[in-house]
């Protein structure tokens, strides 16, 4: 729990120093004096309706609002070109300039079919979906999602889950904050089969009340994106949205290469691009990405412009911007450089 609470205070410093830098023109200054190149590619999740807020774990959700509100600013004052551009930017030696976007939604959301879609076809934006195929197969609900029901909306308190040392009054904060953050790191680092396993005995221990609609495409909802939306492009988030850097070998083969299978079957195109669950990659799993034919992957990396020296199997994304503020700094020709000027990388 402390190092989670290290890096939510260390972003938060990253937030406030960004924000000031921007705010007192330092962003400006910075990009005159370092003429910086390459683009930023964006992540977003849900873009759920306010109705079914509580119902998604609230650091993958922005409001229909305020997403909206996020597109106008890029639509007028970035340049918008689609994962597809700027890879064979990078095929053919080219560094977008600064002010460039990629936008991204991992995860397969309902909504970014009925409410981010239509959005983003209004301002003419293009946009990559990344689907974990095992997932549209069921439209199962995200399991970030399930775990954050069962907590949020619980109708009992104790949780006794002694394989992973749960044993929690969740009554109380400190338990209940504890709990849930050892919960989550075991079902993100968790196969398919351990995770279904102890989302199931949340659901029986809490017995969480309250609807449970649908959330997550399934394979007719991607299929009307693409007809409906050309702007849109899908890609790959592996299987079972599986931690791909401790799970390897041929479990990790399957969920890479058996996730373009799938999207091929049902789509009638061959994918192109492919994103790292969580961002977790390994050298190996970043390998069998390159083997089974995938044109590029996004993933964590230190590297948050991309450009012509990027690797393009491993391009990376800023956490989502939260705020107008944050999106101006981001998606400009200041970010992240600037930020070394106050001491912060």
């Amino acid at each position: 729990m402390r190092a989670s609470l290290v890096r939510k205070a260390w972003q938060r410093r990253r937030d406030i120093a960004g924000a000031a830098i921007y705010w007192l023109g330092l962003g400006r200054g910075y990009a005159a004096l370092s003429r910086p190149e390459g683009a930023i590619i964006l992540m977003y999740h849900s873009v759920a309706s306010d109705d079914l807020a509580p119902l998604i774990d609230p650091p993958n959700r922005m409001s229909p609002q305020y997403f909206e509100k996020q597109m106008a600013f890029l639509a007028k004052h970035r340049n918008v070109i689609s994962l597809t551009d700027l890879v064979s930017q990078i095929e053919s030696g080219v560094t977008p300039r600064a002010g460039t976007v990629c936008i991204t939604f991992d995860d397969g959301y309902l909504d970014n079919l009925t409410i981010a879609a239509p959005i983003l076809e209004r301002f003419g934006l293009p946009a990559t979906l990344f689907l974990p195929t095992a997932y549209i197969d069921r439209a199962q609900t995200q399991w970030a999602d399930e775990l954050h029901r069962s907590f949020s909306s619980r109708t009992l308190d104790h949780l006794h889950i002694p394989e992973i040392g749960v044993h929690a009054d969740l009554a109380v904060e400190e338990e209940r904050a504890s709990s849930r953050l050892r919960i989550q790191r075991h079902l993100l680092e968790s196969g398919y089969e351990s995770r279904s396993h102890l989302l199931t005995q949340l659901e029986q221990q809490l017995r969480p009340a309250g609807p449970t609609p649908r959330l997550t495409m399934n394979w007719d909802d991607v299929r009307e994106l693409v007809r409906r939306y050309p702007k849109f492009d899908v890609g790959g988030h592996s299987r079972h949205h599986i931690d791909l850097r401790t799970n390897r070998s041929a479990l990790a083969r399957d969920e890479i290469a058996g996730c373009a299978q799938d999207l091929q079957r049902e789509l009638g195109v061959a994918p192109q691009h492919f994103s790292f669950p969580y961002g977790r990659w390994h050298e190996d799993t970043r390998a069998m990405v390159l083997a089974a034919g995938w044109r590029s992957a996004v993933g964590a990396s230190k590297h948050l412009r991309v450009g012509r020296s990027t690797d393009r199997y491993v391009m990376s994304r800023p956490d989502t911007p939260n705020s107008m503020t944050e999106l101006r700094f981001k998606t400009s020709g200041a970010y992240p450089g600037a930020l070394a000027m106050v001491g912060l990388r």
